[in-house]
């Protein structure tokens, strides 16, 4: 029974959730059989942060220096580790990247394409979470080998908070100063909520929304949240020496997230603890070469319509905010803050020198950030930059790698879940029949096992060029409530907006040397309209409508088929680089003649890649190969 229930008023059916939360008994962990240095079933630490960019080409050598000198937590994992210096996010933005690649599988499977905020609520009817019955998790998948699976921090991947009754107001886990409550940590422990997704442990609320306690770590004198994840985080870990069974642990933080906060409002509200924290900071000034200029002064008219769209809805839809070095220096002071927090992680699993010797800590972000580049934009959406796309990944482990090793070939999200199990021994196939007695939806998984490669097995010239896909559906800025803050309606960005990308090598170069190429299509995904696949309506009311009084309204409507005189779907529009003569990606090459064939090559490429990889729900037969079927009684 949930202790102090009634004390904080939640729902007498809330006993009922918990115990269709309790986890199924972790099975029988399958023999290992030992490969190269790797001589025991290891352990596994994750460690994710949010919106940290791997250092884009225009960071000057001052800011290189700084961060080797600053996000120590960062130089130890890479000293003892494999750094993947090409590594690109399924999708984007927050909730649709998490949701990709805790399970695997992109968005058109999943479901999660869209991430709550700005014009959306967490129950928006176009807005899906994951079903724990669907599309299992990495959690669900090492719990159904035999592992004990943690989460702590940052989830985002469902609506996992506590509401109190009659609203949606989160049940806080801390006081009205951000301090933690035990009792109310305790609730949500033994709420279990991530239970069924294959994870214990978690405790909400999610670090999400206008509330400053939720912040990472930006909310009075510069507390957090971040500082509560690697509490917990910390604690579990020492708990678990000595624990029987291997285990697999998330470690999830908000920053550099906070960088979101950053603006013209809230900095003259003060409300956030913002500016304050680059009081005393020794983040540079000089943080960019000349080539950030060119980028954030770019001429968008030769790219997708959709980006200049976004970059100027983007000061009603958020707020208007100052592209200037305080801002970029913010951004990486957020990096800073979060990496001593991680620092605390690290360190308790450190004092069981055994325990880490056998544990492979995993470091990456769910996306990247723009940074004013590329004409100015912000955050993350309606765009595959490599800004936004290109993420750190580090797989750390002292007896795996005594030296840092770093390679540049191209590896995505989609290969962390297949090379996590090869490196417990676990087969996938295996575990694929066993999890279809649990979940809908279990799929062959699109990524690569790189066990091999990180065991020395494989080396880098023996693995194909494999291409990476990425693909977004999300709209923030569409939704029930597209009201700026100065209380007038704006329109959504400009279709077409949804994106799908391959990037890939190609011998394009003088005597046939590889050539990294990125080819992005943009069209207009009809299953997004507001009658999916039939018909889209968008209204946009005049003046202000937080004041009473008759209102002018525009109405368009798009139709799929559309007859003389009607709109239908927005054509695709298309953006192509050569990423290594222009890795800025300045000059869209999609309408240059001389690049017609590579072009052509690239398109179908990108058929090609989302035939294998964009997959959707099917009705699958249950483990026993019978037809599913619900019996029900009168009792």
């Amino acid at each position: 029974m949930l202790q102090g229930i009634g004390a904080v008023g939640l729902l007498a059916g809330a006993a009922t959730v918990v115990g269709a939360s309790v986890p199924a008994q972790a099975e029988t962990l399958p023999r290992f059989t030992p490969r190269g240095k790797l001589k025991r079933r290891p352990n596994f630490l994750v460690v994710v942060v949010d919106e940290q960019r791997i250092a884009p080409v225009y960071e000057s050598a001052e800011l290189a220096s700084w961060r080797e000198n600053n996000l120590l937590s960062q130089k130890f994992l890479r000293s003892k580790g494999m750094s993947f210096d090409n590594h690109h996010i399924m999708a984007s933005a927050c909730a649709p990247s998490r949701a990709s690649f805790f399970t695997g599988q992109y968005p058109s499977l999943h479901g999660v394409t869209q991430t709550s905020g700005i014009a959306k609520s967490a129950i928006e009817e176009d807005l899906f979470w994951l079903d724990p019955t669907t599309v299992p998790t990495m959690g669900a998948w090492f719990r159904s080998a035999g592992y004990d699976t943690f989460y702590k921090g940052k989830w985002h991947v469902s609506d996992a908070d506590l509401y109190q009754p009659g609203s949606y107001n989160a049940l806080p886990s801390y006081d009205d100063s951000g301090l933690a409550d035990p009792r109310l940590e305790q609730v949500y422990l033994e709420a279990n909520r991530l239970g069924a997704y294959g994870f214990e442990g978690w405790v909400g609320p999610e670090p999400h929304g206008s509330n400053p306690l939720n912040s990472g770590s930006s909310g009075p004198g510069g507390r957090g949240r971040d500082r509560v994840y690697a509490r917990q985080g910390a604690d579990l870990l020492k708990d678990l020496k000595d624990n029987e069974r291997p285990w697999l642990v998330v470690t999830s933080f908000v920053d550099p997230h906070d960088i979101v906060l950053w603006g013209q409002l809230s900095l003259a509200q003060r409300n956030l603890y913002l500016a304050q924290q680059l009081e005393g900071s020794n983040v540079p000034t000089d943080l960019f070469t000349a080539d950030y200029d060119v980028t954030s002064n770019e001429d968008l008219s030769s790219k997708p319509t959709a980006q200049a769209s976004y970059r100027d809805t983007y000061p009603l839809a958020l707020q208007p905010t100052k592209n200037n070095t305080a801002y970029h220096r913010f951004y990486y002071q957020l990096q800073k803050t979060v990496d001593e927090n991680i620092a605390k992680v690290l360190e308790a699993l450190q004092s069981d020198a055994a325990e880490y010797r056998e544990t492979v800590v995993i470091y990456l972000s769910d996306h990247g950030e723009l940074l004013g580049s590329h004409g100015g934009m912000f955050q993350k959406w309606h765009v595959a930059y490599d800004e936004v796309l290109r993420v750190p990944f580090v797989f750390h482990n002292p007896r795996l790698f005594p030296t840092a090793e770093s390679t540049d070939m191209l590896t995505s999200h989609a290969d962390l879940l297949p090379t996590m199990l090869g490196l417990a021994g676990l087969d996938e196939e295996t575990l694929r029949v066993r999890l279809r007695a649990s979940h809908t939806q279990v799929r062959k998984l699109p990524g690569r096992d790189l066990s091999g490669f990180l065991l020395g097995e494989v080396t880098e010239s023996q693995l194909a060029d494999a291409p990476v896909y990425f693909m977004t559906d999300d709209e923030p800025m569409r939704g029930q409530t597209q009201v700026a803050w100065n209380g007038t309606m704006y329109p959504a960005v400009a279709s077409p907006a949804n994106l799908e990308t391959v990037v890939v090598n190609l011998p394009t170069g003088a005597g046939g040397a590889k050539e990294r190429w990125k080819y992005t299509r943009y069209f207009d995904n009809t299953q997004f309209w507001s009658s999916p696949g039939s018909k889209d309506v968008q209204t946009i009311v005049s003046g202000n409508v937080n004041q009473g009084g008759s209102k002018n309204a525009t109405t368009t409507v798009k139709v799929t088929n559309p007859r003389p005189g009607q709109t239908g779907p927005s054509p695709d529009q298309i953006e192509v680089y050569n990423l290594t003569l222009d890795p800025t990606e300045q000059n869209n090459l999609a309408n240059v003649r001389r690049y017609r064939t590579t072009v052509a090559g690239l398109k179908a490429l990108l058929k090609e890649q989302a035939a294998k990889k964009r997959l959707t729900p099917t009705q699958q037969p249950w483990s026993d190969g019978s037809p599913g079927r619900f019996v029900y009684s009168k009792s």
